[in-house]
């Protein structure tokens, strides 16, 4: 019954698939990195505390902005993330943070900007109000802040985080063009999420799994995870809820399918349903996704030189990216897998092995990530180049 559930799902999404006649524009909902600097070094960090300080100059911003006019002929730009490091304290040229958002706002090409912050200028009421006041002036729409709140970063109280409370209060008065947003970093035994709702009724929150990134490393048991054998979740912690809610929610599942189905189903049909390489992660360069944003075999090019057919370039002499993007992740790599050498099919059975669980932050990525650092992802992609010569 499962088998032929997971079957009618996969023949659900080929047939939606076919019936969309192509050229069409696809949305597009690129990352920009605008510095990796940060004003905090919270234990934990997604980020390495010892990474170099990187920040986007202004003169490579606008070739930014150039990419984007070039990509709209044939994409929609959904949303827009500005991250970091940490943005607020992005300056180049006589610019700040303010200007970038509202270039981009001025394109007229972008549904949502995004733009998620620490917090920690915003523990100034003064600073809060006058940001968001040059911002209001500038946009002819509202923009989202999420202001990030986590056991690991250390700004949470009974009473709540004073930059939230300012970002709020800001944010109810006349023309003030901000869409206040909770952003949640949820390990599996956490109940942060709860008693953020009792302090900040109605607020929204977006909550995502804390993932062995950067410093984070060292609290790997503390991190929402699956193992890819078996059907048990109960690894997902106080995280389950919400990543269930995505699953139903995403895939079009029902509650008990999301209990019965694999976890190795679950994942593979998430990063179908992403359909990687959609979401570029940009800083100096386009990177085809943050995952593999380490491997210069997934540098798509430089910032300013993005062109309309550029993805679809790369993807030709990427057959085992094109057939991620069809089938999804772990059928792709499976149907490969005779291709690895006996060594990495010995690395890949031990991330299928029961003792072994990934981490089930960014819908898939973490597994993609996981299978790249094994050297799985990277020996298929040298067949690729090795069948060219």
């Amino acid at each position: 019954m499962i088998r032929e559930k997971l079957y009618n799902y996969r023949q659900k999404k080929e047939w939606e698939r076919a019936r969309k006649n192509p050229p069409r524009r696809s949305d597009f909902y690129p990352t920009l990195q605008i510095t990796n600097g940060c004003n905090k070094q919270c234990e934990g960090c997604l980020r390495s505390a010892n990474s170099s300080s990187y920040k986007l100059s202004d003169s490579q911003f606008d070739k930014y902005l150039e990419d984007l006019q070039r990509l709209g002929a044939v994409a929609s730009f959904k949303y827009q993330f500005v991250t970091g490091g940490e943005p607020t304290i992005w300056k180049s040229g006589g610019r700040d943070i303010v200007d970038v958002i509202a270039s981009l706002s001025d394109l007229g090409l972008i549904e949502l900007i995004t733009m998620p912050t620490n917090g920690k200028n915003f523990e100034d009421m003064n600073y809060t109000r006058e940001f968001f006041k040059r911002l209001s002036g500038r946009i002819d729409r509202r923009v989202i802040v999420g202001i990030s709140i986590s056991e690991y970063q250390k700004n949470m109280s009974d009473s709540g985080y004073i930059a939230m409370d300012n970002l709020l209060a800001v944010s109810r008065e006349p023309e003030m063009k901000v869409i206040p947003v909770i952003l949640v970093t949820m390990a599996a035994d956490d109940d942060i999420d709860e008693r953020l709702k009792k302090i900040y009724p109605g607020v929204i929150q977006r909550v995502v799994a804390l993932a062995p990134l950067g410093d984070a490393e060292g609290m790997d048991e503390r991190c929402p995870s699956l193992s890819l054998c078996g059907s048990g979740k109960e690894s997902l912690g106080r995280f389950k809820k919400y990543f269930k809610k995505e699953v139903v929610e995403k895939l079009g599942i029902s509650a008990d399918d999301f209990d019965d189905f694999p976890n190795e189903s679950i994942i593979d049909m998430l990063s179908l349903h992403t359909h990687c390489g959609v979401s570029p992660f940009a800083d100096d360069k386009w990177h085809f996704c943050l995952p593999l944003k380490d491997d210069p075999r997934f540098d798509l090019c430089e910032v300013g030189q993005m062109r309309s057919d550029t993805i679809e370039g790369f993807l030709k002499d990427a057959s085992i990216i094109r057939c991620i993007r069809t089938e999804g992740l772990l059928s792709a790599v499976n149907e490969h897998k005779d291709e690895l050498s006996a060594e990495k099919r010995e690395r890949l059975d031990r991330l299928y092995s029961p003792e072994s669980r990934l981490s089930a932050a960014y819908r898939g990525c973490m597994v993609c990530k996981r299978m790249h650092e094994e050297g799985i992802i990277q020996e298929l992609m040298n067949g690729d180049s090795s069948s060219k010569r």
